[in-house]
């Protein structure tokens, strides 16, 4: 899967991208102020069949054991033996939330760090939407002073603070069976993080260039979407619509992998026989129906403020290319600030190589898995990994 780099000086930590329909995990060379390593990885995918949600549950809490095994393994590692361990949890195990929470004084006050955590803390007691015993993150991702975004609040005066946390429960036999499975590859215990966070946090060190943004994260059977502006994640949608639901729509009678395949090559433009015409067909008849699933998601997700015009789209390569197509296709300007289309960014390892790299980057489409050794390398550089 990756073209793998020979090992230098540097700390092991091993890496777990959990999605709804496979598991990798990825052995890491972190080295101060340099990129990522990828020493070794493996990803273990679901085949293409129904299941129930207990049998696809099941599945991947075997994938993320049979992945770490593996790329152990492929390392030349033993189990224990690495010194950090993280789980990276995405759609649909993991439920996200910002928090707002806002305290006003009679005068100025001087703002101090413990102000700050006392302010999040007693607006995570009172939000009761999450399962405060899943929770796997609580972070504050954004500090108003006096009604300013300020990104080092400490030491200035202000007479109102604003808090931003994003938070996250996971589902629980999930969070269970990734700190179990980790536990065997690092005797330290795992730090678990949300697709959410992840994505949100590479995104703010990927590009000054906007940071108003729609993210939109799909998994096999499910899609993440949040709205960021300046730099803050606002509203959060589950979509139940991942690559697997989207291919059983456009299969037919065909196995959901010879639809895929049928998919790649209209895709390439390398397709022009009668098969090729049924697929293109029926993906024309997929999207009459994702409008509408798409649509009412953007909907709510537009309630409170239009959706920002730039698109930030995660999802496997071999169907990346026509979700960009249609997201920026379809006629979906009722949503935006400025009722034009979106216009569709493709996450891509290329995008990561500041903070992650491989032997050959241009050729490793295992995007998620990067964008989770892209948000360890940033966090154990920053020095602030718990």
């Amino acid at each position: 899967m990756f073209g793998l780099l020979e090992p230098r000086a540097g700390k092991r930590v091993a890496v777990a991208d959990v999605g709804s329909g496979s598991a990798g995990v990825a052995i890491l060379s972190i080295e101060k102020g340099k990129p990522a390593r990828v020493l070794a990885a493996h990803r273990v995918t679901l085949a293409l069949e129904e299941r129930s949600p207990d049998a696809t549950l099941a599945g991947v809490i075997a994938a993320v054991s049979e992945s770490a095994e593996k790329a152990l393994a492929a390392e030349g590692a033993k189990p224990g033996s690495v010194g950090r361990a993280y789980a990276i949890v995405r759609a649909p195990w993991v439920r996200s939330k910002t928090i707002l929470a806002k305290k006003t004084f009679p005068k100025e006050e001087k703002i101090h760090a413990r102000m700050i955590s006392d302010i999040a803390r007693e607006a995570l007691d009172a939000e009761k939407t999450l399962d405060r015993a899943n929770l796997i993150e609580a972070n504050v991702v954004r500090v108003e002073l006096n009604g300013y975004p300020t990104p080092l609040p400490e030491g200035k005066h202000a007479h109102s603070v604003q808090v931003s946390i994003l938070a996250t429960a996971c589902e629980p036999r999930i969070k269970k069976a990734a700190q179990e499975t980790l536990m065997l590859v690092s005797p330290t215990p795992p730090t678990l993080r949300s697709g959410t966070g992840a994505l949100l946090s590479i995104l703010r060190d990927r590009s000054a260039a906007h940071s108003d943004y729609l993210v939109v994260d799909m998994t096999s059977t499910g899609t993440a979407m949040f709205t960021v502006h300046k730099g803050t994640p606002f509203e959060h949608m589950l979509v139940p619509e991942g690559v697997h639901t989207i291919l059983k729509r456009v299969a037919g009678d065909r196995l959901p992998e010879e639809a895929m395949t049928l998919m790649r090559m209209v895709a390439r433009d390398h397709c022009d026989d009668a098969a090729c015409e049924e697929i293109k067909a029926a993906m024309v008849r997929a999207e009459q129906e994702l409008i509408k699933v798409y649509g009412e998601a953007m909907a709510k997700l537009a309630a409170t403020r239009k959706l920002p015009n730039t698109l930030v789209l995660l999802a496997e390569t071999d169907i990346a290319t026509w979700l960009s197509s249609f997201f920026s296709r379809i006629d979906f300007t009722q949503f935006t600030m400025t009722s034009q289309p979106f216009v569709v960014e493709i996450l891509t390892p290329l995008d990561l190589e500041p903070l992650v790299m491989t032997k050959d980057a241009k050729n490793t489409w295992d995007v998620s898995l990067l964008v989770a050794a892209a948000l360890v390398n940033s966090e154990q550089n920053a020095g602030h990994a718990k």
